[in-house]
């Protein structure tokens, strides 16, 4: 009987750990990793699928656990109200470690980090669209809120509506 009882305790331990072990890694992959939890962050094969249906542009967040000046922004980038009304008009992807993609076209001028880019909604990442207000070395670095909001008004007005549709006839031939 009391081995029973024990083994009974001990399966329900393992059971309840095993349970909340799957249980954070679903709040992980759902969260947004220091930059808002209030936005709806995908992943990058998600996102990518999601803005060709919808047509919306892409912002890609590219940071490490470890990096200091990504902590730094993170805060910065969460409190931010206009950065949280902005991103209803993308398709936000937030990568960190290794879910940073391999492909160079996602290091346009380094893999420094953290790194903002912005896609069209066919998922090609438009190096143009730089940190105007930044270092020139490291175009795609973004330190604060405000930064961050005038790359995303200019991919919106870059990659979205007539702008986008105008400079991209020739793609449908």
């Amino acid at each position: 009987m009391r081995t029973s009882l024990v083994n009974m305790f001990f399966f329900s331990t393992l059971h309840v750990l095993f349970s909340l072990t799957c249980f954070q890694d679903v709040v992980e992959a759902a969260s947004g990793k220091g930059f808002g939890d209030n936005i709806h962050w995908r992943t990058l094969d998600d996102g990518k699928k999601e803005a060709e249906a919808s047509g919306l542009p892409i912002m890609l967040i590219i940071h490490k656990t470890w990096c200091g000046a990504c902590k730094a922004l993170k805060p910065k980038f969460a409190e931010s109200k206009d950065i949280s009304e902005l991103a209803h008009n993308f398709v936000m992807i937030n990568l960190e470690d290794e879910e940073e993609p391999k492909d160079d076209a996602y290091t346009p001028d380094g893999g420094y980090i953290p790194r903002i880019l912005f896609l069209d909604p066919s998922g090609k990442v438009h190096p143009e669209i730089t940190n105007k207000n930044g270092n020139p070395n490291y175009k795609y670095f973004y330190s604060s809120a405000e930064q961050v909001v005038s790359g995303m008004k200019e991919a919106q007005e870059k990659l979205t509506g007539d702008a986008f549709k105008q400079g991209h006839t020739g793609d449908e031939l």
